[in-house]
């Protein structure tokens, strides 16, 4: 592990990788879509990744005592999906979110020919990314360095989750929502 960027919690297949100012998220996901649940292949299974931003307390205390760290919403966020394993039929980005609701989904036949070297790409030079999220780069210069650091990490952790998405699906209990606890 990069010694810029910490494994901050791991629960289950929830990664998140800390940074100064900027985090990244990592979760399998398993879920029915509701915009097509009359239709067949409803399930989406794989990865999702999201840039968020990271803020900590300034709040005093002892030595000893722990301060408090905030993940935001997701700045921009990235689906590693599919509607059965192997298809990477449902693999998109999402550039803009706003108020941790995503915007349009955008298709690239390369992140779906290559997902783990497309988001290498993407983690390895996110000054496009925050720009394009209205944020800017220089004000992160050492979270971009970081992150470009960790993104073999990063993407190794990607890799295993959406391995573990492409074997044979299980059958599953979903919440209100359609998501389904995802495990490995």
């Amino acid at each position: 592990m990069s010694s810029r960027a910490a494994l901050c919690l791991s629960s289950g297949v929830y990664r998140i990788y800390c940074f100064e100012k900027l985090a990244v998220t990592v979760e399998g996901v398993d879920f029915a879509d509701p915009a097509l649940a009359d239709e067949p292949d409803v399930r989406e299974r794989g990865v999702r990744l999201e840039l968020r931003g990271l803020s900590e307390s300034a709040e005093a205390g002892s030595i000893y005592s722990s301060r408090a760290a905030w993940l935001s919403r997701g700045i921009c966020r990235f689906d590693l999906l599919e509607s059965r394993p192997h298809a990477a039929d449902r693999m998109h980005w999402h550039p803009e979110m706003s108020d941790g609701e995503p915007g349009e989904r955008v298709f690239d036949a390369e992140l779906s020919a290559d997902p783990i070297a497309w988001m290498s790409r993407a983690l390895r030079d996110v000054g496009p990314l925050l720009r394009r999220a209205g944020l800017d780069p220089a004000a992160h210069a050492d979270d971009v360095i970081a992150m470009a650091e960790s993104a073999g990490e990063i993407t190794d952790v990607v890799a295993k989750i959406l391995a573990e998405a492409r074997k044979p699906w299980p059958e599953v209990a979903r919440d209100e929502r359609g998501l389904a606890q995802f495990t490995m």
